[in-house]
């Protein structure tokens, strides 16, 4: 008996490791963000330690169909009529609002791969295809078009959800939408030519090359800018905190100082924006999708919604855009138009013509510079003219235009948001970039699904209606996905309890975990039916509760919950943070630092949990991620230095205990 429950204990063991073995696998895809080419219909990025492989971007969605090819979508549009009291004015409309639930594939074909692969091989010869980048997380938002008062249509965030990582090449999308949204959406599908796009703003991790700049942040005058005015009350668009970086960068309060040409300003600006971010602000909930009733709130007054701004950023990315590309347009024909010059000069006097002195209006004058950049200059960087290359009058292959790349549509991303983290940084943040610096990257992608020909995909329900006498729940995660489902939670169960008036209960339960994330379409039922229930409005009200359970055997259970409504959202309590952790190079040259390690410590529940990060400072390892589990609203975790010298001697910092997201490791005590 003992023999059996040892083995039992072994086999659990070895589960428990091969699991974190994948995790380890997931989290330590190291790719260079710096590095990327487009072959064929794909986009690689370069791997960071190894130039030969590459990583392909899977952003091509399509809603997944059974074996019948019934699209896997669905749309509910539910209403609940409302009394008005007797001291009120009659009531026009009930609340309401929809859920719209969509299996979406992500897929590139073998043969998309193969043409990648032979194109790749013309532009880096031992380059080799190894898989898909793997993305951290994401934000979904769907998105239509109305027509205004004056006629002319514009484009409405009509809901915003966690877009799930992929499991299999399919993601379940569940975004819940406000009564308006609903309204619009349904409208729009009674049209000949549908309008629903889903906007996905994937995050995928990876190094920045070596940079000659330097950040510098000046924290007290950044939280007075008037966007962040609010502090920790009100969540704040990732579009609205780039706005407010860009506008602190104009008065020099954000300083990025920069030694070279200009070519690399856009990927600096975004390293910059990036680290100050996260010194500053959470995502909201821990996963940067806000709730339904964050959305809709604080919309009173001058005071626009969530939903609202999302929808405002957007349109004016979308005309930003647009101005920037007819400018982008008028200075590639202007460009043209000068190659074209030029050619036709050299052809006629190939013999005594002299070098062109024609210049325009990007010329590069001074090749190496350090000042504060601008935000416009950072998305696009004016290209330096073919005629500034070195030339000879008497090349014969004709000169070619140096054109500017086009912006995307919007440029960047719109529904992620954050909210500032309740205590606050001090004094100036300085960074150097002049190493491998840990990074995000937003890639944007959108689908039209406008065309869905599935009639029974598409249902109204009055929940008042005196003919339904059972009531079906829908349940669904609010900011996981399957990732997490097999990174550090193992399953969750949702259980519902109704007290009928005869006095009967019924009892129904959900068990949620990785092999039934995705194929239930994190779209979960429960259901209870009626039983004398003669007070119709009595009969909505039942009761749920969950219970979590952690990797390392850690179980939260939560308490019973009144609910009325016909959707129940629920979310871990536990949630992955990340940790930079940085080492500034000039703080550790000429100094008999050899190894660095960093112990990271963290409690779930009654038990301390533990992390160690090395840094073989003698190979250049100067920057690293690693990812803890803290409770939701909870920052603060422990750490611990220790710096190895030569002679085999060590200096420990003690343990210590922080909030940021940013940990440097280079401040060795001077004793």
């Amino acid at each position: 008996m003992k023999t059996k429950n040892r083995k039992n204990t072994v086999m659990q063991w070895l589960l428990y490791a091969l699991v974190m073995c994948a995790i380890n696998v997931s989290y330590g895809q190291q790719i260079n963000l710096d590095k990327v080419v487009r072959a064929g219909e794909l986009t690689l990025f370069q791997e960071l330690r190894n130039p030969k492989s590459w990583y392909y971007i899977i952003d091509k969605p399509s809603i997944a169909k059974d074996e019948n090819g019934i699209p896997k979508f669905s749309f509910l549009r539910y209403v609940d009529n409302v009394r008005s009291g007797s001291d009120e004015a009659e009531l026009r409309e009930g609340d309401g609002g929809g859920i719209v639930h969509a299996l979406i594939e992500l897929g590139v074909t073998k043969d998309q791969i193969k043409d990648a692969q032979r194109e790749l091989k013309t532009l880096v010869p031992e380059g080799v295809i190894k898989g898909p980048v793997i993305y951290n997380d994401g934000t979904i938002a769907i998105i239509s078009s109305f027509a205004k008062a004056d006629g002319e249509l514009t484009k409405q965030v009509l809901g915003i959800g966690k877009a799930p990582i992929l499991d299999g090449q399919r993601a379940a999308v569940s975004i819940q939408l406000t009564k308006q949204g609903a309204k619009i959406l349904w409208e729009s599908f009674k049209t000949p030519t549908p309008d629903m796009s889903i906007s996905f703003e994937m995050n995928l991790s990876g190094y920045r090359s070596p940079k000659r700049a330097l950040i510098e942040a000046d924290f007290e005058q950044v939280y007075k800018h008037k966007s962040f005015e609010a502090g920790i009350s009100a969540p704040v668009l990732a579009a609205e905190i780039k706005l407010a970086f860009d506008d602190l960068v104009k008065k020099g309060d954000i300083k990025v100082t920069q030694i070279g040409s200009d070519e690399d300003l856009q990927k600096i600006m975004e390293s910059a924006y990036n680290k100050i971010l996260a010194m500053m602000f959470d995502p909201v909930g821990g996963t940067g999708t806000p709730s339904l009733g964050s959305l809709t709130s604080g919309a009173t007054g001058n005071t626009p919604s969530l939903l609202d701004r999302a929808t405002t950023m957007l349109n004016t990315a979308r005309t930003d855009a647009r101005t920037e590309n007819t400018r982008i347009r008028a200075a590639n024909q202007t460009e043209r138009e000068r190659v074209a010059r030029e050619n036709e000069s050299r052809a006629t006097n190939s013999s005594t013509a002299a070098p062109s002195t024609e210049t325009s209006a990007a010329t590069t004058t001074d090749s190496t510079t350090t000042r504060p950049v601008t935000a416009r200059a950072a998305r696009t960087p004016m290209a330096t003219p073919q005629h500034a290359r070195e030339t000879s009058p008497s090349d014969s292959a004709p000169a070619e235009p140096n054109l500017q790349q086009e912006e995307t549509v919007p440029s960047f991303a719109v529904a992620v948001s954050f909210q500032m983290k309740e205590i606050k940084q001090r004094g100036i943040f300085k960074i150097d970039l002049n190493k491998y610096t840990t990074d995000n990257l937003t890639l944007r992608f959108d689908k039209n699904f406008g065309n869905i020909n599935c009639d029974k995909c598409f249902k109204e329900v009055n929940l008042d209606d005196a003919l339904f006498k059972q009531r079906e729940l829908v349940a669904f995660v609010d900011g996981s996905n399957a990732t997490d489902f097999g990174s550090y939670i193992n399953f969750a169960t949702l259980a519902m309890k109704k007290k009928h008036q005869s006095g009967a209960i019924t009892n129904d339960e959900v068990r949620i975990d990785r092999n039934n994330f995705n194929k239930e379409g994190n779209n979960f039922k429960l259901l209870y039916g009626w039983q004398g229930d003669d007070d119709r409005s009595k009969w909505l009200d039942y009761e749920y509760k969950t219970t979590w359970s952690f990797f390392g055997g850690h179980k939260v259970e939560g308490e019973w919950t009144k609910n009325d409504q016909g959707a129940i959202a629920i979310a871990p309590p536990l949630l992955n943070k990340k940790i930079a952790i940085e080492i500034d190079p000039s703080s550790i040259e000429g100094s008999d630092i050899r190894v660095i390690d960093v112990k990271l410590f963290y409690t779930i529940g009654d038990k301390e949990q533990l992390k160690n990060v090395t840094f073989l400072v003698g190979k250049g390892e100067l920057s690293k991620e690693e990812h803890i589990i803290l409770p939701r609203n909870t920052e603060e975790y422990g750490y611990e230095i220790v710096w190895n010298l030569k002679g085999n001697k060590t200096v420990s910092s003690g343990k210590l205990a922080t909030t940021s997201s940013v940990l440097f490791v280079d401040d060795l005590p001077e004793n």
